[in-house]
């Protein structure tokens, strides 16, 4: 039993002691200008809004995938077409007068 009440003093007195190097707790310097400088801030516009939603990492990579993926739907729907077309033609053109009816499409065409 007595040795109980050491050991219940020893670990009072620690307990005790352990708080003698408290100080009172200040904040970072410049941190209520900080804080005032955040509270009287405008709010943002709906033009900076969308700037700040559109320069997100996530919603970039997104953009840039939809105009990557669309980009080469249509180069592979204008090579498919393409091959249609001159597929036709060879199988048009065979006599001279076929030859002779054939319009090239040229820049001013189109």
């Amino acid at each position: 039993m007595m040795k109980n009440d050491k050991n219940i003093q020893l670990q009072i007195e620690e307990a005790l002691n352990s708080v003698d190097g408290i100080k009172k707790a200040a904040p970072r310097p410049y941190l209520l200008t900080r804080i005032n400088a955040r509270l009287n801030r405008q709010a943002k516009t709906n033009w900076e809004k969308a700037a700040a939603f559109i320069s997100r990492p996530v919603v970039m990579v997104a953009g840039l995938c939809l105009v990557l993926a669309i980009n080469i739907g249509v180069v592979l729907l204008n090579t498919s077409t393409s091959k249609n077309i001159v597929a036709e033609r060879s199988a048009n053109a065979g006599t001279d007068e076929d030859y002779n009816t054939i319009s090239f499409a040229s820049i001013d065409n189109y």
